[in-house]
């Protein structure tokens, strides 16, 4: 299981040599949440030299989104803002990436190994992990900059509605409507609000690619991060300003919004051997949390 991450700064964190096997140079990642359970992670990995694997196949489900540089995936070249996903199993072309590029790389049921290869593991790969399907595994790519923002809809402050670009659905399987992972960027517009709070039967991830927005764990700006599991509540939503908010999110389903209204958390009891305005304790369930954020406000938040 990942542990609840929450408002974490990812420059706050070590790097290390990039999990990319097979690959004829280095790179560095930072490790925004790993789990040591099943070797699902999401990383921001930068590449100081011209990288490159021959084709072959991901011994995990694996996503790449383009914040910076340029990638070429077979004959295709893609920029900033572009995504593909390719599922545990499935050969994919020849991957070049050009010295400077800065991504985010996801992966799920599986570790970091990569099998080089022109066939797939199998003659009938399944779509991944992630998926009850039985069909083909495919090849997702996506160029965010080719699509139109949709509304979404859960609104908010419906004055200044929140926008999606949907990247990557996997449906869910017909018996549990809430299988089937979504991978997407969301865009708050200046001043987007809700003053709600929510939380949701999956889990839920973003990486905050411009401007901000605050909330009850503190304010998500640009290089902020989050892992937060299902039926964790948050919310009181305030995007920035000037630039509002955009973030690249994943979720391992349909991402219900539960609301709770009129909320009211009490802790009381009496200290018997401590001064409880200078010795109270830390809170239990606290999720982890960098320096950049600073110090968590029990009072406010």
């Amino acid at each position: 299981m990942r542990p609840h991450v929450e408002c974490i700064q990812e420059a706050d964190l070590v790097w290390h040599e990039a999990e990319l096997h097979k690959g004829n140079s280095a790179a560095r990642q930072r490790n925004l949440s790993y789990d040591e359970e099943n070797g699902a992670a999401s990383t921001r990995v930068v590449f100081e030299k011209a990288w490159s694997r021959p084709a072959g196949y991901h011994h995990a489900d694996v996503e790449w989104y383009v914040m910076a540089g340029q990638i070429r995936i077979g004959d295709r070249y893609l920029g900033k803002g572009a995504y593909f996903r390719a599922p545990a199993g499935l050969c994919i072309p020849k991957l070049e990436v050009a010295a400077g590029t800065d991504l985010l790389i996801f992966r799920e049921y599986g570790d970091w190994g990569f099998t080089t290869s022109t066939k797939n593991r199998s003659k009938h790969v399944p779509r991944g992990g992630n998926t009850a399907s039985a069909e083909p595994g495919e090849l997702t790519i996506v160029e965010t900059h080719r699509m139109e923002w949709m509304p979404n809809a859960y609104e908010g402050d419906t004055q200044r509605f929140l926008k999606l670009k949907i990247l990557y659905f996997d449906p869910p399987s017909p018996d549990d409507n809430n299988t089937g992972f979504v991978s997407m960027v969301a865009w708050a517009p200046p001043g987007w609000s809700d003053n709600r709070l929510v939380h949701h039967p999956v889990f839920e991830e973003a990486y905050c690619v411009d401007g901000h927005m605050d909330y009850n764990f503190g304010r998500l700006d640009r290089g902020a991060y989050f892992f937060r599991p299902a039926k964790v509540k948050h919310g009181h939503f305030i995007a920035g300003e000037e630039r509002g908010y955009t973030g690249f999110f994943r979720m391992d389903g349909s991402l219900i919004n539960w609301i709770t209204v009129n909320e009211k958390v009490v802790m009381e009891g009496t200290a018997v051997n401590y001064d409880p305005e200078t010795q109270g304790p830390v809170l239990a369930g606290l999720p982890v949390r960098s320096k950049s954020t600073g110090e968590w406000d029990r009072d406010g938040q």
